[in-house]
């Protein structure tokens, strides 16, 4: 039995336990990495993700009564709320309750449900635990009610979740990567018009590393929404400046002079956004033409660009990226996911994995008074629903 069997395994028997009869359906997705392609995603441009080996599953079925009853066996806490009404402050009870209401919101059920949550995707470090929620209860709703719902329409209930019922105005990248990957494959994301591009992924010469800093980031704090914000600003301007200039996927990179109009910190938020999205295209051909040199240049200019041009970095991985180039075996890496702490993705040549994770230890305990954990990765398929018949 693999360890994603192991899993919906344990959350069927942990359902059956608490509520006293089996889940009609049960969904799992994994977490995902982006490759490179950093806050690009709201801003109609590119992004590089790919599922990974670690999951959320839910087990869930309806119910007679007009409540919601929920469980979290990672946090071993539990709710039962009014199916319309949620007063909750609490943040994992405010997904369940927004992806059921979402999923459901052009129908007359009024009914409710009992669900358990159990994940291997450790929360609030970059990889995300969130969407993976939001995609797996989308996806049992979708089933159990045969409601026909495209990947797309999917993907946007899971976007008004975030906007609607916890206050982030995302984009789509986490749950498109949680959706639509492939197993041994990464893809290209054009959020401009939602365009998908698959590429083979066959470098064997290599592992991905992730190591989480244990600096807590926070993706709804006003820091991420200040970033939103100014990028929309800076569009604006540039637009009234310029009627050919409709998004940041007009500007060309060599070509300063459309931003030179905007305020200091504006342009550098304009400059990480058009060149990250340059960095995706040239990491396409890096991929294919297996030059994991150039791969690692790319990851480390991505974090740079991160750092001084989108400011959404931090000391501790600032200084862990710094140590890193001079560990032998790191090929290149940088800060992911939303910022202001979380994880690092590394490209580390084969055979010099545990060397690394032992070197950056040492330093990140010594500077830090913080242990660093290691993750290895591998890429595979997106979410799936699977009918409880299909268990037995």
């Amino acid at each position: 039995m693999t360890f994603k069997q192991t899993l919906i395994e344990q959350t069927k028997k942990i359902f059956q336990n608490r509520y006293d009869k089996n889940p009609e359906v049960i969904s799992i997705s994994p977490g995902r990495i982006n490759i490179i392609g950093e806050h690009v995603d709201y801003n109609l441009g590119l992004s590089m993700p790919a599922a990974i080996d670690k999951y959320l599953c839910v087990a869930i079925s309806k119910n007679k009564e007009q409540q919601i009853n929920g469980y979290s066996q990672n946090l071993n806490d539990s709710f039962s709320n009014n199916y319309s009404l949620n007063n909750d402050s609490r943040h994992w009870v405010k997904y369940v309750h927004g992806s059921i209401i979402e999923s459901l919101k052009k129908s007359n059920y009024s009914s409710g449900f009992d669900i358990v949550i159990n994940s291997t995707i450790q929360m609030g470090k970059g990889i995300s635990s969130s969407a993976a929620l939001e995609v797996s209860i989308l996806l049992s709703i979708n089933k159990m009610f045969n409601l026909q719902m495209s990947n797309k329409d999917i993907i946007k209930r899971c976007q008004s979740v975030d906007h609607n019922h916890i206050n982030i105005k995302s984009g789509i990248l986490d749950q498109s990567a949680c959706l639509l990957s492939k197993k041994d494959s990464i893809f290209i994301i054009d959020f401009y018009d939602m365009s998908i591009e698959y590429i083979d992924y066959n470098l064997k010469n290599v592992k991905w590393i992730l190591i989480d800093s244990n600096i807590r980031r926070e993706l709804a704090s006003s820091k991420y929404h200040e970033r939103v914000n100014e990028c929309k600003q800076a569009l604006e301007i540039l637009s009234l400046q310029n009627k050919q200039i409709s998004n940041f996927r007009d500007l060309n990179i060599n070509k300063t002079k459309e931003i030179s109009i905007l305020p200091p910190k504006l342009q550098k938020r304009v400059i990480h956004v058009v060149s990250e999205n340059d960095r995706v295209a040239k990491m396409k051909e890096a991929i294919k033409k297996q030059s994991t040199k150039k791969m690692g240049d790319l990851l480390i200019k991505s974090h740079e660009s991160l750092r001084d041009n989108y400011e959404v970095s931090c000391i501790e991985i600032d200084r862990m990226i710094n140590f890193s180039k001079s560990i032998k075996g790191w090929i290149g890496g940088r800060i992911m996911g939303g910022g202001f702490g979380g994880a690092t993705i590394n490209l580390i040549e084969l055979g010099y994995e545990n060397y690394f994770v032992d070197k950056l230890s040492i330093f990140y305990k010594k500077n830090f008074g913080l242990n660093c954990i290691a993750e290895d990765l591998s890429f595979v398929d997106g979410a799936e629903t699977i009918y409880i018949n299909s268990l037995n």
